[in-house]
């Protein structure tokens, strides 16, 4: 964002926007139902993004742990507000929670990967098989005790058929990379 030059004043811009997105959302439900019935979804959902990603926008690299870390302590409560407030019960534990405790975990594991490896055919491969894991184990979790259709199963399958094949083509490219040099 070249056009706003330092991250006050980013930080600023964006928190206008959500609010007059926040705003926005108000006039509209009251106008069309009369009392607050779908507003707050967005509502909730504007101001939970805007509290992960305001430390990424102000301090930049060096926010990203600290906006991890707030996306793993507040996205259980988030759903938990969510659930409540809409008075819609009985998603939260059997849905919600296993999909976003692996959700935190798939992100912490893709931290650790990029920070990890240096090779993007390597990163790509082990995100992508991560990516398939974390299919398989929310498939499982919300499967017990229903019978369903192997989603997870396929596309875990899928994802590590496709790591291989990253896999393959980095040796294949580093082969050939090597073989040019001689």
């Amino acid at each position: 964002m070249k056009f706003i030059p330092d991250s006050h004043a980013r930080l600023w811009a964006i928190s206008v926007f959500v609010f007059i997105a926040i705003f926005v959302c108000v006039i509209c439900n009251m106008a069309i139902e009369r009392e607050m019935t779908w507003l707050v979804y967005p509502v909730c959902s504007l101001i939970f993004a805007w509290g992960v990603f305001a430390p990424l926008i102000y301090r930049g690299k060096d926010g990203l742990l600290i906006s991890l870390g707030l996306l793993s302590g507040l996205i259980l409560p988030y759903l938990l507000v969510l659930e409540q407030w809409t008075h819609t019960p009985g998603w939260f534990i059997p849905i919600a929670l296993p999909i976003a405790v692996f959700s935190v975990l798939f992100i912490w594991v893709i931290y650790g990967i990029v920070k990890r490896l240096r090779n993007p055919w390597h990163i790509s491969a082990a995100i992508i098989a991560e990516g398939g894991i974390l299919s398989l184990f929310t498939y499982l979790a919300l499967s017990l005790g229903y019978s369903m259709f192997p989603w997870g199963w396929i596309s875990f399958g899928s994802a590590l058929g496709l790591s291989l094949l990253l896999l393959i083509a980095a040796r294949i490219r580093k082969e050939a990379a090597s073989n040019n040099n001689i």
